[in-house]
């Protein structure tokens, strides 16, 4: 039996059913139109940000499925988290159609129990503090494609639409870093971005330089028309040295861009920026570009 996600381009898909024809396994896809996943709001909920989403689904091509979940509350959150715990469901279905024992109640419980590390992953103020961050917030984010880019920044908007933003990025050598860019620049109050690099599986051959990265971001801050301001200017020392409100508001159209050795600077020097204006806007710092910067963060708080 194979079990589908999606959607899936039309061509991608036709190869998924015929290689399950070829076979003889049917299939159970959770895009089918008579399933219906919808996020209706996102709240604190058990300490955690979830989201409060309903599921109906209604599988009748091969098989006749139908579980219907009002109100689960996911802590993964995003639209492609939701059609991942769909998925899921489907699977759970598919097992219950086969005599295996699986209450709608269970389903729910695993839903709401899943948690991945490094997937929209949020830190505590006690973790903040261990890193020496204190009063900080901090997600910390594996997206290293277009495609998760761009979700983590429909996620941030959704989440916290109000917040103003300092994105820490490491990379591997083989991403479309110019890609990952475009779309994280177009996030609403982004102040600061920050490039470091991070040991990628043990091995520092395979990271992008920070001053490499520095270059496609300014590349693609032409090509979506994002002011930016280096780091490393005097203008840009002026302005943060002077934290009033109107030196601030200098600084309001253009987004402070440098590269950094390492990821705890970046982040220090990030939470000082934010800090820095007035104002009672929540600040988050975003962590994000490969699972291996967010490894590296995890295990400072180990340390």
């Amino acid at each position: 039996m194979l079990v589908l996600g999606g959607p899936f381009l039309p061509h991608i898909e036709h190869i998924l059913r015929d290689k399950a024809s070829a076979m003889c396994s049917p299939v159970v896809s959770a895009s089918d139109p008579g399933n219906r996943s919808t996020i209706k709001d996102i709240s604190e909920c058990r300490g955690k940000h979830c989201q409060s989403c309903d599921m109906v689904l209604k599988i009748e091509r091969d098989f006749q499925l139908f579980i219907e979940l009002f109100d689960v509350k996911l802590c993964m959150l995003g639209t492609h988290q939701l059609q991942n715990a769909a998925t899921a469901t489907c699977a759970a279905l598919c097992l219950r159609d086969q005599g295996w024992r699986i209450a709608d109640g269970s389903v729910r419980a695993g839903l709401e129990n899943t948690i991945l590390q490094g997937r929209t992953q949020i830190l505590g103020s006690k973790e903040a503090e261990a890193l020496g961050l204190p009063g900080a917030t901090l997600l910390l984010d594996g997206a290293h494609t277009k495609e998760s880019a761009k979700a983590l920044a429909d996620i941030i908007q959704m989440t916290f639409p109000e917040a103003r933003l300092v994105f820490v990025v490491a990379m591997a050598s083989d991403k479309d870093h110019l890609a990952f860019a475009k779309e994280l620049l177009s996030v609403r109050q982004l102040e600061a971005v920050f490039l470091t690099q991070v040991s990628i599986a043990g091995d520092m051959s395979r990271t992008t330089s920070a001053s490499l990265l520095k270059d496609c971001w300014i590349q693609a801050s032409r090509e979506v028309g994002v002011d930016i301001l280096d780091y490393r200017d005097a203008e840009c020392d002026k302005i943060l040295e002077n934290q009033s409100i109107q030196s601030a508001g200098e600084l309001v159209h253009r987004t402070i861009l440098s590269a950094e050795s390492s990821v705890m600077s970046s982040m220090k020097i990030g939470n000082q920026i934010l800090r820095a204006r007035p104002g009672d806007q929540l600040g988050i710092i975003v962590v994000t570009g490969s699972l291996y910067i967010v490894s590296s963060v995890l295990g400072n708080l180990q340390r």
